[in-house]
């Protein structure tokens, strides 16, 4: 082999050798890749935690942009009205008027004969059951304003076998918006509810959510959706006529219980009725106790109306005397007007904690005490007890307005809110005088949801 022939070999072999070479990655440095990973991560937490409180923060902004929120209908209930209220120019006869009265009077000839008719008319049974119709036409009209409330909820029995138990109490339709219907009920029956359902005069039925419970008088307003009530159930009910259980003295007056004055949902009643004037003790209130001579069960619910049809009364069994233990009782109508109109609009009210009654004029006079309200009694833990307020001591102001009686400051603590602040003004008896004390009362609430 010739020598060219070897160095042509010999480069062949060098360049396979070459080619032959293994190419080595360069190693992975776990921990730079992992720190990369880490700041990667982190960083996509970081971009997601902004876009969401951005979100968060901008949303109401578009949200109430794109589809703004109508302000909720204020409720508001129609002026007091009374039937056999007078007017005072009615009160007052005019000299002219009485003249023609005078004028128009019959002679005395005539007045034998219409009294000699009326001695000698024979009232039968037909003119009773006439009567009795008559009433139970305005009791059947005033019942579609009233409804029939469920409360139901799952139990379990001594052999935790589960089940569902309901209970039923009466409501009345106090008011109604664009949005839906307004029921003033009792809370008790309804405290352990799941489910709350209505059923209205034409036995359809709708699903009911409570707008706001008073913790004073234990009654609760609530709210059924105008979508859940047909157009026909709609034109079959009635929003309460609310009368004046106040405006004249209405003791000795004929009512009708309806809802269920016996326990029995439709029962009706016929009374009359026999007291007015005594307020019921409750806290930061003043609300007249109705009673009548109607038998009724201690559980009876309903609502006492006049023979116009006019809601006089809310029935409640729970504030009378043992003496009237068989007998339907029920709280005035006018007193509850502002607590009716707070609770539909979800209007919070102030709880101070007071029991209290106005200073009497003779008093004030004969004994030296101030005018103002006098403190019976302060509920534990109440704000008004937390503050310093003490039973026998007779407040004067609020805020620097003078208050001269109970029901007006009652009026007074409806304009606040919980939570604020007020000075109290109160006069509290020393060895020889009255000393005048400022106390800082903080509210707070006396409904909830």
């Amino acid at each position: 082999m010739s020598l060219n022939q070897n160095e042509n070999k010999n480069e062949n072999l060098a360049n396979t050798a070459f080619i032959s070479e293994k190419i080595k990655q360069r190693p992975i440095n776990r921990k730079k890749l992992f720190r990369r990973t880490v700041i990667t991560v982190s960083l996509a937490v970081i971009f997601g935690v902004v876009a969401c409180f951005t979100f968060l923060l901008l949303q109401p902004v578009f949200s109430d942009k794109l589809y703004p929120e109508t302000e909720p209908e204020v409720i508001s209930l129609p002026a007091e009205s009374a039937s056999n209220e007078l007017t005072p120019e009615e009160m007052i006869a005019d000299e002219n008027e009485i003249a023609a009265n005078e004028a128009m009077s019959l002679e005395a000839s005539q007045k034998d004969q219409i009294d000699q008719a009326i001695a000698s008319y024979v009232f039968t049974s037909k003119d009773y059951n006439n009567m009795m119709t008559s009433l139970k036409g305005v009791a059947s009209e005033a019942n579609r304003c009233l409804v029939n409330v469920t409360a139901v909820s799952n139990d379990t029995n001594w052999f935790s076998s589960s089940y569902e138990s309901s209970g039923s109490t009466s409501g009345l339709i106090v008011a109604e918006s664009s949005l839906g219907y307004y029921i003033l009920v009792h809370y008790q029956p309804l405290s352990d509810a799941e489910s709350i359902s209505v059923t209205f005069c034409d036995n359809t039925r709708a699903d009911a959510q409570i707008k706001l419970v008073d913790n004073i008088t234990g009654l609760c307003v609530l709210n059924v959706k105008k979508s859940s009530v047909s157009a026909e159930t709609s034109e079959k009910i009635m929003i309460a006529n609310l009368g004046s259980s106040n405006s004249n003295s209405i003791t000795g007056l004929p009512v009708i219980a309806i809802g269920s004055p016996i326990g029995v949902q439709g029962s009706i009643s016929y009374g009359i009725i026999t007291s007015e004037k005594t307020t019921i003790d409750l806290v930061d209130s003043a609300y007249k106790l109705l009673t009548t001579d109607i038998y009724g069960s201690s559980s009876g619910s309903g609502v006492l109306i006049n023979l116009s049809g006019q809601v006089v009364g809310i029935l409640d069994q729970s504030h009378k005397s043992s003496e009237l233990s068989g007998n339907i009782c029920g709280i005035g109508i006018t007193e509850l007007r502002p607590l009716i109109e707070d609770l539909s609009n979800g209007k919070e009210r102030v709880y101070l904690g007071i029991h209290g009654t106005t200073v009497p004029q003779e008093i004030q006079t004969t004994q030296n005490v101030p005018a103002g309200v006098y403190v019976s009694k302060t509920e534990m833990s109440s704000p008004a007890m937390k503050a310093g307020i003490q039973s026998g001591d007779i407040i004067t102001a609020i805020d620097d307005l003078e208050i001269t009686s109970y029901e007006q400051l009652i009026s007074k603590l409806a304009g606040f809110a919980p939570d604020d602040i007020i000075s109290f003004t109160v006069m509290r008896q020393a060895p020889s005088d009255y000393i005048e004390m400022d106390i800082e009362v903080t509210f707070e609430s006396s409904t909830h949801e």
